[in-house]
């Protein structure tokens, strides 16, 4: 099978979508497939093109058995106003478009949205090569526009929402990432036999339950003793990693408490100067390379998820599934309705606290540091539901169902296609 992807984010980026693309990628590439991905030059979390790639307009490399094209496109220091969102989504989606034209025949296309612009890209690929084209849903986009105060209720979010839709219902298939996704599609007129459950996977077999070896508190100055508190990944506008710091320096009386923030985005120096002048108990690091990662996360007693309480999302974080992962308790300071904390609820591996609230998430640091036992149990319940769900052997095997079903029914007669799309 012949297979072009499209999506912004790819190796060697290590987080948000771009392990999971890859993954997919280099497993379709294994099976014998040719897979060309275009994509963007790698630039996050740090919002700025890597050493190394700038310079280019386009690149071709072949990494794993896939073909990969890099295209430039404009990247914002901060996409958080509506116009540079704008111009980061439609740069990368007609460079992505010019360079699909380019990858010769394919049996399917397969886009990573958002942005929904490069959904309307795939389709109209989708029609110059006769070939069928299928989403995954790595967010809906104008919910995520209104909860982080890029747009406003009115006119922009309805044409936002009436491309989404269009997209979505020209699609072979929708892939979403948890019920919530296919419930919310359901409800603005997705056809429910387009929507496919598919979550992505926790990493499972390189971050595994681990007894802590020391050295990643000896390294960074932490103490044996000290309840070690890790929020692990992007800092942006959807976590709202301010709310930490100001926990943080609630419980300065507390030198038992010490709080930690891995990872890079576009609130890192905000966060950075916030922590050094109010909250000399929070400590911030980079990303960690991905062989020490077991380790950290060992290192931590618990592990943290916090986002704006606006975000009443329908998406599971990818850090949740690492975490869950690591079989460590987790604390989701998070709004009560997303996806998170309804999976966290049924897994039963961790503490939901008000988001935006660091009296609550304070309270609750201090609680299970006095409950070891609970901390013990709240992990080990962690790691079982990432073995039952979220393994990536499984969601890879239902991947290659995928492709063979929508390159069945790519074959069949176009009357008979008719009747199937309804």
């Amino acid at each position: 099978m012949r297979i072009v992807v499209i999506g912004i984010n790819y190796a060697p980026e290590k987080t948000s979508v771009g392990p999971f693309t890859t993954g997919l990628c280099e497993h379709l590439a294994a099976q014998g497939h040719k897979v060309t991905v275009v994509t963007a030059f790698p630039y996050y979390p740090e919002w700025r093109v890597w050493d190394g790639y700038r310079g280019s307009l386009h690149r071709q490399e072949i990494i794993n058995g896939v073909i990969v094209h890099r295209v430039a496109h404009y990247i914002p220091r901060k996409a958080s106003r509506l116009i540079e969102r704008l111009a980061y989504d439609f740069t990368f989606t007609m460079s992505a478009f010019v360079a699909g034209l380019f990858t010769g025949k394919c049996d399917v296309i397969y886009c990573s949205c958002p942005p929904p612009t490069v959904g309307l890209a795939a389709y109209i690929l989708g029609k110059i090569k006769r070939a069928p084209y299928v989403i995954k849903l790595t967010d809906l986009a104008s919910d995520a526009a209104l909860a982080t105060g890029i747009l406003k209720e009115g006119l922009a979010i309805r044409v936002a929402r009436a491309l989404e839709a269009f997209v979505y219902r020209k699609a072979r298939s929708v892939i979403c990432l948890c019920q919530g996704f296919i419930d919310r599609l359901i409800a603005r007129g997705v056809p429910p036999e387009k929507l496919r459950l598919i979550p992505d996977w926790g990493d499972t077999e390189q971050i595994r339950p681990v007894e802590s070896d020391g050295i990643f508190r000896r390294e960074n100055g932490f103490l044996r003793e000290q309840f070690l508190i890790l929020h692990s990944g992007n800092m942006g506008k959807k976590q709202n990693l301010m709310n930490v710091v100001n926990a943080a320096e609630r419980s300065q009386g507390d030198r038992d408490l010490a709080w930690l923030l891995v990872g890079q985005g576009e609130e890192h120096a905000a966060l950075k100067h916030a922590a050094e002048d109010r909250a000399p108990n929070l400590r911030l690091l980079p990303l960690q390379p991905a062989v020490a990662l077991p380790q950290m996360y060992a290192a931590a007693d618990t592990l943290l998820l916090n986002q704006i309480a606006a975000m009443e999302d329908a998406v599971i974080p990818c850090k949740l599934l690492t975490y869950m992962a690591a079989g460590r308790p987790i604390v989701a300071a998070v709004n009560e309705n997303c996806e998170a904390a309804r999976i966290m609820r049924q897994a039963r591996c961790g503490v939901i606290v008000p988001a935006e609230n660091p009296e609550a998430l304070t309270a609750v640091m201090v609680a299970l540091r006095k409950d070891p036992e609970l901390c013990r149990v709240l992990g080990a319940n962690a790691r079982a539901y990432a073995e039952q769900h979220f393994t990536k052997g499984s969601v890879l095997q239902t991947y290659d169902e995928l492709f063979l079903n929508t390159l069945c029914t790519a074959a069949l007669s176009p009357a008979r296609e008719e009747i199937v799309e309804g």
